[in-house]
């Protein structure tokens, strides 16, 4: 609980930290609730963060996920750049680390996504989705989100 209430500010120092420095400007800072499809489904938080290196730093907060396990968590596109949530139309563009939650069914992740891991992202609308873990590795979509191509869209 105390690890999900720093990763928001966490990932706010770092920005602040670094557009400070001078070292790295304009990054865009994209952000969306994860939600499933019931009030019981798991929810959370998406950031992503682009920056002008086309690098991108994704951080993924969930709670209420159905126990201790490990999670595979993807953020989805296609070649229309309109892959949403409702309609699940996207392939897999953006690997991310796996989510490992506690017993309470909360987990954090980061993952660090070079621009040659990734060269088209973004590219029109994205989601994200968090998988369940039975009765495959990579279940079902437990709960989603989408992340909108640029801030404020």
């Amino acid at each position: 609980m105390k690890l999900a209430r720093l990763l928001v500010p966490i990932t706010a120092a770092a920005l602040v930290m670094s557009l400070a420095s001078g070292a790295m400007q304009n990054p865009i800072v994209r952000y969306t609730q994860l939600m499933g499809a019931d009030a019981k489904a798991p929810t959370g938080t998406a950031i992503v963060i682009t920056w002008p290196s086309g690098d991108h730093e994704i951080f993924v907060h969930v709670s209420g996920l159905p126990g201790a396990g490990t999670y595979a968590e993807h953020i989805h596109a296609n070649a229309a750049g309109d892959a949403t949530c409702a309609k699940q139309n996207g392939a897999v563009a953006v690997p991310l680390s796996n989510l490992v939650a506690d017993a309470s069914g909360m987990a954090n992740s980061y993952t660090m996504v070079t621009k040659a891991k990734a060269p088209m992202y973004p590219a029109g609308t994205t989601y994200l989705n968090v998988h369940a873990n039975k009765p495959t590795a990579i279940g079902a979509s437990i709960t989603c989100g989408d992340i909108p191509n640029k801030m404020g869209m």
